[in-house]
């Protein structure tokens, strides 16, 4: 399963990329909005390329692809660390997020149609564990490497690039006439077998959701930790933790498949995380707050792992995992611009507030879906019954 350090090794590439050039803006005197527009654009075309690349996407295509856009990664990469003018530093940013967009959709259809039917939950754990180590590993390197000059960076990503181009290469691939599980739903235990469609709906929300809250955390804790005056490696200390959390529970779920499709699961997992963010409202110190921060892990990486199963298991996987993609990028963008409109009315605190409001309302609209798909199966099962008996008795009624 080596290949599933492409992930990791492609995250912190994109991490560093992301790292420098923020930073870079401020040393050269950008403003904030030039600063925001940089990584805004970026996440803007992910996003839209996420849903045209995810119609394209098949298990014929998926290792090429993913060649091609490790190529393109590295070359964009290095574009936008050795630029300095400002519009040419959009354009690289731009061309980052289609060679992102490319890599991660393209490599998910490829972990499918290399995991055999049956194989999907170890394949989605790994893969989960992969990226979430990358970007614990961008959390913890990304200030220290940049001190090292564009051109050091440029190596590195070079480095790990290549690393990845060679690892995919070397990758013995499963023939294309053997079943994957890419062709096959596995009905877990707990799953109504006509409601993995449902449970696409509910990956998306969750996705939305989860991103929606992590995206403001990483971003504004650093930043009220920096006004308070905290040390940086005491502010970037429980992201780490939390990425690195998430990427263990991430992969542990790969021993747990029995408690996929587990409604009653679902929400306690999530209402947890909402007491605990309900808590960090009222207490929102450091001394609490990155503790509870760390901890959260467990319920990114638990809703993360859900969330690229329900979608890479049923339906047109390769679209469902598009729409995955895309909802990352709306949701960062979303949670950013909620939590930012109430914390500058109702203070800094209130950030926490918001996150634990939207996984609420999240929870319930995934209960409620579940609900009725369930209601509409057993209705549809049951007409269906009524008519099946209809005809079966039908020719005695004649014969009589």
């Amino acid at each position: 399963m080596r290949i599933f350090l492409s992930p990791a090794a492609m995250d912190v590439v994109v991490f560093l990329v992301l790292f420098a050039v923020s930073y870079r803006a401020g040393e050269m005197g950008f403003s904030t909005r030039q600063a925001a527009g940089l990584t805004g654009l970026m996440q803007i075309v992910y996003m839209v390329a996420s849903l045209a690349v995810g119609l394209l996407l098949n298990r014929r295509n998926a290792r090429r692809l993913v060649l091609a856009s490790v190529a393109a990664l590295a070359a964009v990469s290095v574009f936008s660390l050795e630029a300095t003018a400002y519009p040419w530093l959009l354009l690289a940013m731009a061309l980052v997020g289609i060679a992102a967009a490319f890599f991660f959709n393209a490599f998910q259809t490829f972990m499918r149609g290399e995991a055999p039917p049956g194989g999907l939950v170890r394949a989605t754990a790994f893969y989960t564990a992969s990226w979430s180590f990358g970007a614990a590993a961008g959390f913890l390197a990304s200030g220290l490497f940049y001190k090292l000059g564009p051109h050091a960076l440029s190596l590195i990503v070079l480095f790990l690039c290549v690393g990845v181009g060679i690892l995919l290469v070397r990758h013995q691939s499963r023939s294309p006439g053997d079943q994957s599980a890419d062709e096959h739903v596995e009905i877990r235990p707990g799953l109504d077998p006509a409601l993995p469609g449902v449970y696409v709906g509910v990956a998306w929300v969750m996705i939305f959701t989860a991103t929606f809250i992590q995206r403001p955390l990483h971003t504004f804790f650093p930043a009220l930790s920096g006004r308070d005056g905290i040390a940086p490696i005491l502010a970037g200390l429980p992201l780490f933790l939390h990425m690195a959390i998430q990427a263990l529970f991430g992969g542990l779920m790969g021993r747990a498949g029995g408690w996929l499709y587990r409604l009653p699961l679902l929400i306690a997992v999530q209402l947890g995380a909402a007491a605990l963010l309900l808590f960090l409202w009222r207490f929102p110190q450091y001394a609490v707050a990155a503790p509870l921060i760390a901890l959260l892990g467990l319920w990114t990486g638990f809703v993360f792992f859900c969330a690229v199963f329900y979608a890479a298991n049923a339906g047109h996987r390769s679209r469902n995992i598009g729409v995955n993609e895309c909802l990352v990028g709306l949701g960062s963008f979303a949670g950013l611009f909620a939590t930012e409109y109430f914390m500058k009315r109702y203070g800094d605190a209130i950030l926490y507030a918001v996150c634990a409001a939207a996984l609420t309302i999240s929870v319930l609209f995934q209960a409620a879906a579940v609900y009725f798909g369930r209601a509409h199966g057993r209705a549809e099962n049951g007409t269906g019954m009524a008519e099946a008996s209809a005809v079966a008795v039908a020719p005695d009624v004649g014969e009589g």
